[in-house]
């Protein structure tokens, strides 16, 4: 009966309230009901407290998932909406009473109160290998200045051990050099950076050339050009990808190839940003193998509307299944990392119908046995 309550309030916060930010820091909003005034002088906060928790997470790269964002719109509004006031009266709307309302949101309790979910999201954990030719002169593979001044411009994600991923691709059969636009080299690359435990892989080129000397100037025109894409190693589907170019005047061929890369890679910061942020406000893919149940029986067991109902889980989707080997493959993307869904299955093994362990459990891969 509570949760209908709460939920009925929440309607009609949804529905009969309208909100609006001023100048001097309060959020304003009218016409809230409620069935009783303690009723409607609650559900004013929360409204006031979804506006100011709203503008927080539209300044960020990452969403806040509904439930999470309906949980601390639902919990006590104490400590976070302060200089609470009614404006004017109440009024009679039928059987419920009707108010307008003013106050500010406690910045500082809502970001602590989303911690613990942006925790959870963390940040994406990339390697990259980027082939880098400066003037005619090939780089080092992995000690590249593309790749430093990504790791520097890029500081949203979190990459990964470089040297590590070499040694593990070396393994792998693969070369760190030459990977971009060849199939097989991008296999054995994915390979390792699932190993490793990244959800993003990074390849690319990059190319400076000395273009001339600018007549009369004593300056050398170098022109940089990048070609990258991002890539989910838990799907191998590219979820950004950019080609940039700028040019740069210097004294010196080599310190001005530097200056031209690093204004190429800003120049394509933000549209990669951008273009990452809108694929990862579902969360990070994850591959999740069931090996040793019937096809029939997942679907009997409604497998996948349990991963489904997981909080944070935003999407599942069957991607093959075998009656041969009982293999079954899901796609979820998720606000989390594979190990997080592994162990939020394990809290919830009850629901499934069937006990399993895990045969591996990585960031973007998660293969489970069915127990007989």
């Amino acid at each position: 009966m509570q949760a209908i309550f709460l939920f009925f309030s929440y309607l009609l916060i949804q529905s009969c309230a309208s909100t609006q930010t001023k100048g001097d820091g309060y959020i304003y909003v009218k016409n809230v009901t409620g069935i009783n005034q303690i009723d409607a002088e609650l559900n004013a906060k929360r409204k006031i407290l979804e506006k100011g928790l709203g503008e927080l997470v539209e300044g960020r790269s990452q969403v806040i998932d509904a439930e999470s964002k309906e949980k601390i719109v639902m919990s006590s509004v104490e400590g976070f909406v302060i200089d609470y006031q009614q404006i004017g009266p109440s009024r009679k709307n039928g059987a419920l009473v009707e108010i307008d309302a003013k106050g500010k949101v406690n910045a500082k309790a809502i970001e602590d109160a989303l911690k613990q979910r942006y925790a959870d999201i963390g940040k994406p954990r990339f390697l990259m290998l980027i082939d880098e030719n400066l003037n005619g002169k090939p780089s080092r593979a992995g000690q590249t200045v593309t790749e430093n001044e990504i790791a520097s411009k890029f500081t949203e994600f979190e990459f990964l051990d470089k040297e590590q991923f070499i040694r593990i691709l070396a393994k792998e059969g693969g070369k760190a050099f030459g990977v971009y636009g060849d199939s097989s080299l991008e296999n054995k690359a994915m390979q390792a950076a699932a190993e490793m435990g990244a959800e993003i892989l990074l390849i690319g080129v990059s190319e400076t050339k000395n273009i001339g000397e600018i007549e009369g100037s004593g300056l050398y025109s170098i022109q940089a050009t990048l070609r990258f894409k991002f890539v989910d190693v838990g799907t191998a589907k590219i979820i950004a990808s950019e080609n940039s170019t700028s040019a740069y005047p210097h004294v010196s061929p080599d310190s001005g190839s530097i200056e031209a890369i690093k204004k190429a890679v800003s120049k394509a910061h933000e549209k990669i940003r951008d273009q990452i942020s809108q694929k990862w406000k579902r969360g990070t893919s994850i591959r999740v193998v069931f090996e040793g149940i019937l096809y029939d029986d997942f679907i009997d067991k409604d497998v996948e509307h349990t991963i489904r109902t997981i909080p944070g889980v935003n999407f599942t989707s069957v991607k093959s299944s075998s009656n041969t080997n009982n293999m079954i493959v899901l796609e979820v993307e998720a606000l989390f990392n594979g190990n997080m869904l592994y162990r939020k299955m394990r809290d919830r093994r009850g629901d499934f119908g069937f006990d399993f362990t895990q045969k591996e459990v990585k960031p973007s891969t998660v293969h489970i046995l069915v127990k007989k």
